[in-house]
């Protein structure tokens, strides 16, 4: 339960919770805060006018007796109503009914203001026609000053009564007592909104979408060990932390009802379930309600299940026509087979489950066939195992077969040379399923579909650039069935072309040093060299692929110098590491 935001002063919440604690009543730790419910149209009727209703007119609620300036003598009674829609089904802890005083015909007259609930009225009451008068509010409260600015009336009492009796609205009307009502004396005008301070919990809502595991209620399904979870839909219109109380039962045996609750936290949803506390082979009906502090749904409505526990004993035998155990020559990459799974008459079988998912078995205790696509070649292992009504497993069953190389050969040419000269590399069909066209891959490149030819086989050319990494040409072959094979990886040999370094027979720090580069790069014209790992210097190469380069060291010590060459197509060879030991000047 929980309450709705409050209309009173903060003061005024903690005044009415110390008077209701005093007078003895008990306030639940979570039905401490109070809503405002204000009247949500009002009207008088006047012995003046007896057939005229005046509805939501323009001034203040006239009571009693008045007499205007033409001498003619206004007998009043206002009518309030309140829209009672949004309590249906709840329970009012308190209420405090209050308003106004506008006007005093006379302060030394006692006040006599009564409320007063209504029979309800098709129609806005007049004089002549007013709605008979049920039960009268009590614990008017009568302060000294006149007019006062609050007079107030207790009404949890009427508001329950009109809740209880499924009312959507609840007339008051307000009058003096037959004694005054005529006297001018005692008549007074108030305020035209009565206001309400309540405090009220509605009922959780009766839960619904209830399910057995992922089974709706109708499905009254059977269920396995760990398929017991019981969950609903729930809602408390006023609370979000309330709880929902699971009951369960053996059909047989009403008598022997339990019960689980589950706390609910801010969620629309619950959920609890009851499995250690089953029996195996039993039908069982279950409900649930929701409850907060204070009061509780209905019960739902009631399912049913039926537990099994017991798994089929052993696993379905596989056999494959199509892959065989012993037969190394059989299928490939690509190529589908099918294989047959057989409850060996276990009629407790319904169907099987394995890599590619579930699939039902031809009669209880029979056989289900799949297809399976190998995607790699060797040796493999198939598992399935045999599935129940409930969802129960058996232990796994196991095939090993074999399935045939039929990855492309590849072959390219040159076989290795330097980095930056192209490769005609040419694929070539190989094993079973034959070729209409590969799709590789080199490197970091996109991959591309190249068909084969009346051979069946393709010719594409690739170009090794990186001489930082190692590259790779990945190559399948699509079959005559459209599927691709298993890839077949080639690393083409490369040759780097690092150059070489003569390093000076002696290096003194401060001084400078000539470092003389070989290209081994073919068409090399140019290298670039860093001294410990800073900036690249570039120095020219000369037509013989020799460079020169004046290094000067600040410091003693090892010192590392990485060199390579680039060519005029800006091709760059591999890098050579360099260790000089610089000595003292």
């Amino acid at each position: 339960m929980s309450l709705l935001g409050s209309g009173r002063s903060k003061a005024g919440i903690i005044t009415a919770t110390a008077a209701l604690l005093m007078a003895g009543t008990a306030i639940p730790a979570s039905a401490t805060e109070y809503t405002t419910l204000r009247s949500a149209s009002w009207s008088y009727a006047d012995s003046a006018a007896p057939k005229t209703a005046f509805v939501n007119p323009a001034g203040d609620a006239p009571v009693g007796a008045k007499v205007t300036a033409d001498h003619k003598k206004h007998v009043s009674k206002s009518y309030f109503t309140f829209d009672l829609s949004g309590l249906a089904g709840a329970t009012v802890l308190d209420a405090r009914l209050t308003t106004g005083e506008t006007a005093v015909a006379d302060c030394t007259a006692a006040r006599g203001t009564e409320l007063w609930v209504t029979a309800p009225a098709k129609k806005a009451p007049t004089w002549a026609e007013q709605p008979r008068e049920l039960s009268r509010l009590s614990g008017r409260s009568d302060p000294a000053e006149c007019p006062a600015e609050f007079v107030g009336w207790d009404a949890e009492t009427a508001l329950q009564q009109a809740i209880d009796a499924g009312r959507t609205s609840l007339t008051l009307a307000m009058r003096l007592p037959d004694a005054q009502q005529y006297n001018p004396r005692f008549g007074r005008t108030y305020r035209p909104v009565l206001s309400v301070s309540l405090q009220e919990n509605q009922p959780p809502v009766t839960p619904t979408a209830l399910k057995t595991g992922e089974h709706p209620c109708a499905d009254n399904p059977l269920v396995r060990r760990g398929g017991t979870g019981l969950s609903a839909t729930v809602r408390d219109p006023d609370d979000m932390n309330f709880s929902a109380e699971f009951a369960w039962w053996p059909v047989d045996h009403p008598d022997q009802r339990a019960t689980g609750t589950d706390d609910i936290y801010g969620f629309l949803s619950t959920y609890y379930d009851p499995d250690a506390q089953l029996a195996d082979g039993v039908t069982y009906a279950w409900q649930v309600r929701a409850k907060d502090s204070l009061a509780a749904s209905p019960w739902s409505v009631t399912c049913r299940f039926t537990t099994d526990f017991s798994a089929p004993a052993a696993g379905p035998v596989i056999t494959s026509a199509d892959y065989l155990p012993d037969d190394i020559t059989k299928g490939g990459t690509g190529i589908p087979g099918s294989f047959t799974f057989d409850a060996q008459g276990d009629t407790d079988v319904i169907g099987f489950t394995w890599g590619g998912g579930y699939v039902a078995a031809d009669h209880p205790g029979g056989t289900a066939t799949v297809s399976y696509t190998p995607s790699s070649s060797g040796p493999l292992n198939m598992y399935a195992w045999s599935v129940d009504a409930a969802g129960n497993t058996s232990p796994s069953g196991g095939y090993r077969f074999w399935v045939a190389g039929n990855e492309p050969a590849v072959a390219c040419t040159p076989a290795s040379d330097y980095v930056g000269v192209p490769r005609q590399c040419t694929f070539t069909p190989h094993g079973n399923g034959g070729a209409t066209a590969y799709v590789w891959k080199f490197d970091q490149g996109a991959e591309t579909t190249v068909p084969a030819g009346a051979d069946g086989t393709a010719t594409v050319t690739i170009t090794p650039t990186e001489p930082e990494q190692f590259q790779t040409l990945t190559v399948r072959t699509k079959l005559t069935n459209g599927n691709l094979t298993a890839a077949t990886t080639h690393h083409p040999g490369i040759r780097l072309g690092e150059p070489t370094v003569d390093v000076p027979a002696a290096m003194v720090a401060g001084q400078p040093a000539e470092f003389t580069f070989h290209a081994v790069l073919p068409e090399s014209t140019s290298f670039g060299y860093s001294w410990d790992g800073g900036e690249v210097v570039t120095v020219p190469a000369g037509p013989d692929g020799v460079g020169k380069a004046s290094i000067v060291s600040p410091d003693p010590s090892w010192h590392t110098l990485t060199v390579f060459s680039v060519t005029a197509a800006g091709q760059r060879s591999g890098t050579t590491e360099t260790y000089v030991d610089v000595a003292e000047s």
